[in-house]
């Protein structure tokens, strides 16, 4: 069964969500910075009226922070009537997949916590890893999850 993903890069990997998990995909703009947040919090943004905090996927990653580039973007993501934006490199397109192309038993290979992905599938020509992407906010108790 062919579901819709979102693919994002951070650094030189490449990602994917549910399209379903995303409200919606902006400009990195009007971010305004939060002294005591942790380091992968790169501040909040006023977002329709929300404030959301924006957690930098490279920092969360343990990767080199980067220049910001008109590349960037925040994909906004909300789990019950919680927002969050996580920060991107680049947004590539939105993926028709077949769910059974998705390799579960391979999701420890990336020395990322195994918690983080739900899976890996080569497409073209790269290795998409498929992110639980609320499991990535979640394990970091300065970024509260609603259950």
């Amino acid at each position: 069964m062919a579901e819709k993903f979102i693919v994002f890069r951070v650094g030189e990997g490449h990602y994917s969500i549910p399209l379903e998990e995303v409200s919606q995909i902006i400009r990195y703009e009007n971010v305004t910075d939060v002294p005591t947040a942790p380091p992968f919090v790169d501040g909040v943004i006023n977002f329709g009226g929300d404030v959301i905090p924006v957690v930098n996927l490279r920092t969360r990653f343990d990767l080199e922070r980067a220049k910001f580039s008109r590349k960037n973007r925040v994909i906004i993501v909300q789990k019950q009537d919680t927002s969050y934006g996580i920060l991107v490199d680049s947004v590539r397109e939105i993926l028709d997949l077949d769910v059974d192309s998705i390799a579960q038993e391979a999701a420890s290979v990336f020395g990322m916590k195994a918690e983080f992905v739900r899976g890996i599938a080569k497409i073209r020509n790269h290795l998409l890893v498929f992110l639980d992407i609320f499991k990535v906010l979640s394990t970091s108790p300065e970024v509260p999850i609603k259950e």
